[in-house]
């Protein structure tokens, strides 16, 4: 976890832990306008705190519902849960305290929220002309074309509904990084190191995929699994003559006669100088 997720971590624990002192000391020890000040605290910290920025060119996908929304979701449930438990805890006695620590079970509920929303700030994904970078939960990733043993495209079909949540949470583990949007149907493509480590995109994150392409082109890289030979002719087409135009003329491009003239020429300017 890089330090933007490390953040975003923060930003939800702090006025979570605020609900739940304002919540519970409300029915115990403190006074409900001190409870509902502890509450306003909560939101202006959420509010407050500044959010992670998007480098510049970087892409992430949009989210199934807005993030302020997921968190919504995690802090009714978590603050709802705990809070009942500390105050079921404070005022019940002896074997009627353990029930109340069931309600740990649904305040678990709210953590894939969180995860969810944390995620959607802190991930990203980005192209430049040599290579990719990928950033998930704020832990950056550049990798060179040259680096990648193999490129596939995918079409991918997903059911809408939890599934589009599931989606967005991505991997767990660090040899996948996913990037996907919400859609139930979208192409990917999936970029694999020599290490085995996986990057996989939705091609309608990249906003220009035919540049991405040439780039694997020039780098040696074999073309994407799934394109037509027509496509990959006009890849290269494209790649030779962006390579041709970047060419300086230079002693090496010039007619056999001319190279010797030139060489002539400096050999002559040399002797001068001595």
């Amino acid at each position: 976890m890089g330090k933007a997720a490390k953040l975003e971590v923060f930003r939800r624990l702090l006025p979570l832990c605020l609900m739940i002192l304002g919540s519970v000391g409300a029915f115990t020890f403190m006074t409900p306008v001190i409870g509902l000040i502890c509450w306003l605290a909560a939101l202006g910290i959420y509010a407050a705190m500044p959010l992670p920025k998007l480098p510049t060119g970087a892409v992430r996908p949009e989210p199934p519902m807005p993030i302020w929304v997921t968190d919504l979701f995690g802090f009714v449930i978590a603050a709802a849960c705990l809070s009942l438990m500390l105050i079921g805890l404070y005022s019940a006695a002896g074997a009627g305290q353990a029930g109340y620590l069931l309600l740990f079970i649904p305040a678990s509920l709210s953590i894939p929220f969180f995860v969810l929303s944390i995620r959607q700030r802190t991930s990203w994904a980005r192209f430049f002309g040599n290579g990719f970078e990928f950033a998930e939960t704020g832990l950056r990733t550049r990798v060179r074309y040259e680096d990648v043993r193999q490129a596939r495209l995918r079409d991918r079909r997903s059911k809408t509904g939890l599934a589009a949540y599931i989606t967005a949470l991505g991997s767990s583990s660090r040899n996948k990084v996913t990037l996907l949007t919400a859609e139930e149907e979208s192409r990917t493509l999936v970029l694999v190191r020599y290490d085995g480590t996986e990057f996989t995109i939705s091609t309608e994150l990249i906003p220009d995929m035919k540049k991405v392409l040439i780039g694997m082109d020039r780098a040696g890289v074999e073309l994407p699994e799934g394109l037509s030979e027509r496509e990959r002719q006009n890849i290269r087409k494209r790649r030779e003559r962006m390579d041709s135009r970047t060419q300086k003329p230079g002693l090496l491009h010039l007619p056999e006669q001319k190279q010797i003239a030139r060489i002539a020429a400096l050999v002559n300017h040399a002797r001068r100088k001595i």
